[in-house]
Parts: C-alpha cells; sequence; structure tokens
C-alpha cells in the first residue's frame, strides 16, 4: 500500500464519517425542527380558536342583554353564531393533545343547547322581567359552561407547549440523544481510522526524523534504511543521496574556508591598523595580530572582557545606530606605551550588514595616529607661537590705524580714509583671528579654566541676544528669541557661554540674507535645558557637515564671507568643556540648526 493511499484512507476515512455525521444530524434537526413547528403551530390555532369562541360567546351575550334593556334585537346575531361555529368545526378537527377530544365534544353539545336556549329567548313573548328571568337562570349560566370549556381546551394546548411532558419537549431530547449518539460513533470510528492507518506511518516517519536529527548535530555518515518501496521509501533513497552530497560540499566547503580564512588572516596582519571582527553579542570572530598584541582582541574573546570602554562604547553604538562610527577628537584616541614609547589609536566600528539591513557583525578598527598627533601638537605650537608673536606688532598696527582714521596727526582726504577704514577693519579681523587662535591653544593644551557659576538661561540668551542685536537690525535679519515657560538654571561660565552664542548668532548672521530671521531658544527637558540656534539662511552642504567643526575648515559658501574656519571649532571646545557635546543638523537652502545641552544646576 502505498504511502498517498494510507493518506487517503486515514484522512479520507475520517472525511466520510465527518460527512456522513453531518448530513444525518442534518436531517435529524431537520426533522425534529418540522415536528416542533407542526406541534407549536397546532396548538397555537388551538388557542387562538378557543380564543375566538370566547369573544363570539360574550358578543352573543350583550346582544340578549341589550334586546332585556332595550327591547332592539341587533343584526350581528347570525354573524356571530356563524363565526363560533366556523372556530368549533376547525377545532374538532385539531384534536392533537390527551383529553382535548372530550373537552371538544363537550364544547359541542353545550354549544348546541345555547343555540337553542338563545333562540327561544328571542321568541318568549312574556315581558321584561319574564326575559330577565330566563337570561339570568337559563342562557347565562349555559354561556359561562361554554366559555369554561373554551378556556380548558385552551389551557390544555398551552400547557402542551411549555410542560417538560409536552410534545416539543420530548421531541427535542429525543434529538439531543440522537446526536450524542452520532458524535459518539463519529469519533470512535475516526479514532479506528486513525489509529490503523497511524501505526503504519509513524514507523518510517521516526526513521526519517532520527536521521534528521543526526544531520542537525553535524553526522553527515548516517544510512537510512529504505524499507517499503513507497513515497517514504523513495523519500528515504532521496535523503541518503542528498547526505552523500553534502559529505562532498562539507569537504569542499572545508577547504575553501580554510584557504580563504588564512588569506584574510595573512592580508590583515600585513596592515599596520589593530583589526577586530566581532559578533552582534560582542564575540572575537577573527583579529590580525596588532590587534591581539596591542589590545588583546584574540579570536573567542569578548569586547567587553577586553578592559577598554572606548571600544565597547563604539562598538555598542555602531549595533544600536547600525552606522559607522567614528572617534571625534583627540580626546577619544587611545593612548598605549609600547617598548617605551608612547602611541595612539584612534577607534572606528564599521557595523556589517545583511541584505535586509540588519547588523551581522561589527569591523574594529584602531589605527595608529601618533604621527598625526604629533604633527597637530607641533601645528598647534607653532600657531599659538605665531600668534603670540604676531599679536605685539598688530597691536601697534592697530593703534596706527585708528589714530589715523580719527584724524589725530593730521587730516585725511576720502580717498586717504577709506583706505585707512579698510585697513583698520582688516587689522581688527586679524586681531579678532589671533585671540580666537591663542584662546583654542589654551583649550587645547588645558590652560583655560572654567568658571561655572549658577546662570538663568533666559537671562543668558537675553543678554547673547542684546549684544548682537545691532548688526542684525543692520543687516535687516529679525532675531527672535523662545525663551523657556518656567525659570531653568545652569552651572556654567557666563564668558565661554557668552563666546559660544556670540559665535554661533554671527555665524548665522553670516550666512543668512535679507529678510531671513535666526531664532535662539531654550527647551526644558527633565534634567537638562537645550539650547539652540536656528537660521533661515542658505544651509550647508551635506558633505561638509562631518568637518563643520574642525579648525581651518571653511564650507565652500564662506570663502566669500570672511570666514577664519575657528568659530565653531572654538564653540566645540567651550560645550565639550561643559561636559556636552554640539550637534548640527541643515540642508542646503533650509538653514541650519545648532544643539547643544546642559545639566540643569
Amino acid at each position: 500500500m502505498s504511502f498517498r493511499t494510507k493518506l487517503i484512507l486515514a484522512f479520507g476515512g475520517q472525511l466520510a464519517i465527518l460527512i456522513l455525521l453531518g448530513l444525518v444530524s442534518i436531517r435529524t434537526i431537520t426533522m425534529s425542527s418540522h415536528t416542533l413547528q407542526r406541534i407549536f403551530r397546532e396548538n397555537y390555532d388551538s388557542v387562538a380558536a378557543c380564543l375566538a369562541m370566547k369573544d363570539s360567546i360574550q358578543a352573543l351575550d350583550q346582544t340578549a342583554e341589550t334586546f332585556i334593556w332595550e327591547g332592539v334585537k341587533e343584526g350581528k346575531i347570525s354573524l356571530q353564531e356563524q363565526e363560533f361555529s366556523d372556530r368549533l368545526r376547525f377545532q374538532q378537527g385539531n384534536v392533537t393533545v390527551p383529553g382535548e377530544q372530550a373537552l371538544t365534544d363537550a364544547l359541542t353539545n353545550q354549544w348546541n343547547v345555547y343555540r337553542r336556549l338563545f333562540e327561544r329567548f328571542f321568541t318568549l313573548s312574556a315581558g321584561e322581567s319574564a326575559r330577565r328571568q330566563f337570561y339570568r337562570t337559563r342562557l347565562l349560566p349555559h354561556s359561562r359552561l361554554v366559555s369554561s370549556l373554551a378556556q380548558r381546551i385552551a389551557d390544555i394546548n398551552l400547557d402542551n407547549m411549555v410542560s417538560t411532558d409536552g410534545q416539543a419537549r420530548r421531541k427535542a431530547a429525543e434529538t439531543n440523544r440522537a446526536l450524542v449518539l452520532l458524535v459518539v460513533s463519529g469519533i470512535v470510528l475516526a479514532a479506528l481510522f486513525a489509529a490503523v492507518i497511524w501505526r503504519s506511518l509513524a514507523r518510517s516517519i521516526s526513521g526519517l526524523t532520527r536521521s534528521v536529527e543526526e544531520i542537525k548535530r553535524g553526522n553527515l555518515d548516517l544510512f537510512v534504511q529504505v524499507g517499503a518501496r513507497d513515497e517514504i521509501g523513495n523519500l528515504a533513497l532521496a535523503f541518503n543521496e542528498m547526505t552523500s552530497s553534502l559529505r562532498q560540499l562539507r569537504t569542499t566547503k572545508r577547504k575553501e574556508l580554510l584557504r580563504s580564512q588564512r588569506a584574510t588572516n595573512s592580508v590583515l596582519n600585513t596592515l599596520p591598523e589593530a583589526i577586530a571582527i566581532c559578533s552582534p553579542s560582542g564575540t572575537i570572530e577573527v583579529s590580525n595580530e596588532a590587534a591581539a598584541k596591542n589590545f588583546g582582541l584574540t579570536p573567542g574573546g569578548s569586547i567587553q572582557d577586553v578592559g577598554k570602554e572606548r571600544i565597547a562604547s563604539l562598538f555598542d553604538r555602531a549595533i544600536r545606530e547600525m552606522r559607522p562610527i567614528r572617534s571625534d577628537g583627540w580626546d577619544f584616541a587611545i593612548q598605549k606605551f609600547l617598548d617605551g614609547d608612547e602611541l595612539f589609536f584612534m577607534p572606528e566600528a564599521v557595523p556589517i550588514l545583511d541584505d535586509e539591513r540588519r547588523a551581522i557583525g561589527v569591523t574594529l578598527v584602531l589605527s595608529d595616529v601618533t604621527r598625526l598627533r604629533k604633527a597637530d601638537e607641533v601645528k598647534s605650537g607653532l600657531i599659538a607661537t605665531v600668534s603670540h608673536e604676531l599679536k605685539t606688532p598688530l597691536t601697534s598696527i592697530r593703534l596706527a590705524t585708528h589714530a589715523l582714521f580719527n584724524e589725530k596727526i593730521g587730516l585725511l582726504t576720502p580717498k586717504q580714509a577709506e583706505l585707512v577704514a579698510a585697513a583698520r577693519e582688516e587689522s581688527d579681523r586679524l586681531h579678532r583671528i589671533i585671540d580666537n587662535l591663542l584662546e583654542l591653544g589654551r583649550m587645547e593644551a588645558g590652560r583655560s579654566r572654567l568658571d561655572p557659576v549658577l546662570l538663568n538661561a533666559e537671562e543668558v540668551l537675553l543678554g547673547a541676544a542684546e549684544q548682537m542685536r545691532a548688526a542684525f537690525s543692520d543687516r535687516g535679519v529679525a532675531l527672535s528669541l523662545d525663551l523657556p515657560g518656567e525659570p531653568s538654571f545652569v552651572k556654567a561660565d557666563g564668558v565661554r557661554l557668552g563666546i559660544v552664542f556670540a559665535n554661533l548668532l554671527n555665524n548665522a548672521l553670516r550666512y543668512t540674507p535679507p529678510g531671513g530671521k535666526v531664532t535662539i531658544s531654550a527647551r526644558d527637558a527633565q534634567s537638562e535645558v537645550i539650547f539652540s540656534v536656528q537660521d533661515t539662511g542658505q544651509g550647508i552642504a551635506e558633505e561638509d557637515l562631518p568637518r563643520i567643526f574642525e579648525k581651518f575648515y571653511r564650507v565652500s559658501a564662506a570663502e566669500d564671507q570672511g570666514a577664519s574656519g575657528l568659530g565653531l571649532a572654538i564653540v566645540k571646545e567651550i560645550v565639550g568643556e561643559h561636559g556636552s557635546t554640539i550637534e548640527v543638523s541643515s540642508s542646503p537652502g533650509r538653514g541650519a540648526r545648532f544643539t547643544f545641552a546642559l545639566k540643569k544646576a
């Protein structure tokens, strides 16, 4: 017997039983429903007929009373008698309840007596008192008897509709018993079918299941015994062929993987950077000799066990933000002493993403930036020295140009005054650049100390806006403030914070055309106060955003604006000294927004 035949018997037999059970159940329920409808209709019709007969006999009594008192015989007597007779004939043909036939016969007899007495009542020749006496003693007692019999017939039909011994209840009980018997029979037959067929299927399937479990554990050397030549047997043959192919593929792939792994290790070991590849959980899978020697990043270890918080932090951010995370500034460089030499490494974490943009690993790169750092220190020292040496002669030049412009030495011609004014403006600009360079050098060298005091965020914004109000007015740019609703205090260096807002506002004013708007705001955010400066100017190109805070870096649009490229670098240093970071968001043509947060006092 083939596997298909077994399945057909297993499921087809149960389906046939369910179909048969459903058809028999539908037939039983339909017959029961029709029987119940017939019973309720018969009983209801009898009740309705009896109530109509009672109404007719009451109408005849009222006619008799009217004749007694007024001597008038209504013309509807024959209709009322006919109505009673019709209802009585219907009831005689609708007897369905035990005892109903005897009451119907009694009602028929009493109705015939009542009709004779009723006709006799209208033929009496005596006076009113005789008719009244006949009505009370003869006619009215028979009328009440007829009504009583009709009511008793209605009562037994009502009792049959609602009583526990009625036909409807009995029929419902019979239907329930039949359905229970059918359900039990169907379950028993289905269980027998399932038990018989399952025993023959389970043996073959259990063998394949054990084989799959062995493959799951990596055992590709097993062989499945082929039993019957049915579909299960064919599946066992295909399974054996599959395991044979997998064994060959595993051997080939092992060689390829080993070759690729050794080639990768050879390439990585030739690189001067320390490189490690980690799983999403932080386990180090591959690393070169520099990573293992200098940072302990050995295969099989964990990022958390290395002991470098900056490396672990970069790894976590790369997994969380799904983008490359690079260190920003020399403060994030990792210092190492190897063979008596002081070295600096800049860490970087690059997530490895699959086709569905899910992180399947992280590549850690630690580049040796010792030479770059020393070159930067030399450059910074040189700039500081040159700036300091230039400051004294520049001060003399500024004094001379101011003296000439104010005509303290002698009068100037208009052309001379124009040249002196230009020289004074350029010397003042050069003086600001030198001051910025010296201040930036002091901050980088750690010689600049903060003087934190308690500051009201609202007063900080008002003071910054007041200093720049005239410059904004001259250029035709609106300056607005968005102050916090409640007083918010921060602990910061007021002078340095003023330098931050002065540079940010100068930067916004420089790149916002007349008619534009610049907004400075402070917003309360639980434990922090978030400050921001937003403009509606030309914005910053996407390629310039990563380098906007570098020293001497100027965007392409700044070449004609007279910018030195130091203002935002100073802002970043001051904000960093306050334990925060400044962020910028912008798109060309839509302005820029600079944001930083300070902790509440």
